[in-house]
């Protein structure tokens, strides 16, 4: 381990600016599940119901979807999820002016709590902390809906017109946000290296990120439980949790 610490520190150090790439792996020590594990959300809810048609056309998806995110099973329990010690590591990276940005495919909202500002983060998948209407352009905090749940509304509908109420979050069959994709163009151009925490690299397209990189040559190492897509693409790679690993690699990348 100390050995693939110290290359990947070779390899990140010699570049000015770091794109980092972050999965689900990153906030799992928030306590927020993962998509494939023993209790990730796949476990939980079908990924045939992760669709915005199937959103649309099933109130019982709908009243059992915001019912688990009130009860923190989706994204975890509202009153005790915070950034964790791989959020505030590259929070450090920023702050020491060699941060690119973050794009995420986490929908928790946990890098901007940490610290990072919104032009330092790309939400591929959008994020929990918003929810609109689906028939006009009303907008809340999630909070504010969780607050109509809570009052009895099992299935809310907005106020304005009466259309539906979701999530920003992306679902199957959704188009990834366009500035969150604008940012990441533009994170990407601006790194000389990427460093992928928590991902398996594996849905596209928000994956086509570290393939460019790949492709324009820069260099790439992996730190993550369990294999990677990306793997025969990094030229250093870690088995291991986030939290015991990315500390003491921005430690050594910044002595």
């Amino acid at each position: 381990m100390e050995e693939l610490l110290t290359t990947a520190a070779q390899v990140l150090g010699s570049a000015e600016r770091i794109l980092v790439f972050s999965g689900a792996g990153l906030s799992t020590e928030s306590g927020i599940p993962d998509f494939r594990g023993p209790d990730g959300l796949w476990t939980k809810v079908d990924p045939d119901d992760f669709t915005i048609d199937r959103y649309r056309e099933s109130r019982e998806l709908r009243v059992r979807g915001w019912r688990m995110h009130l009860d923190g099973e989706l994204w975890g329990a509202r009153s005790t999820v915070k950034p964790n010690r791989g959020h505030q590591a590259i929070l450090r990276l920023k702050r020491a002016g060699r941060l690119a940005g973050v794009v995420t495919q986490n929908v928790d909202g946990l890098h901007h709590r940490s610290g990072l500002g919104d032009a330092y983060v790309a939400e591929l998948h959008g994020n929990v902390r918003g929810s609109h209407c689906l028939s006009c352009p009303a907008r809340w905090e999630t909070e504010t809906v969780l607050g109509w749940v809570e009052e009895g509304a099992d299935d809310p509908h907005c106020p304005e017109c009466g259309g539906l109420v979701k999530t920003d979050t992306v679902m199957f069959g959704e188009m990834l946000p366009e500035e969150e994709l604008r940012k990441a163009g533009l994170f990407l151009a601006m790194a000389e290296a990427v460093l992928v925490v928590g991902s398996t690299v594996a849905v596209w397209p928000a994956s086509d990120v570290v393939m460019r990189a790949a492709h324009q040559g820069k260099p790439i190492v992996i730190i993550n439980r369990g294999e990677t897509e990306a793997d025969h693409l990094a030229a250093v790679r870690i088995d291991a949790g986030i939290g015991d690993v990315l500390p003491d690699l921005v430690e050594a990348i910044l002595a």
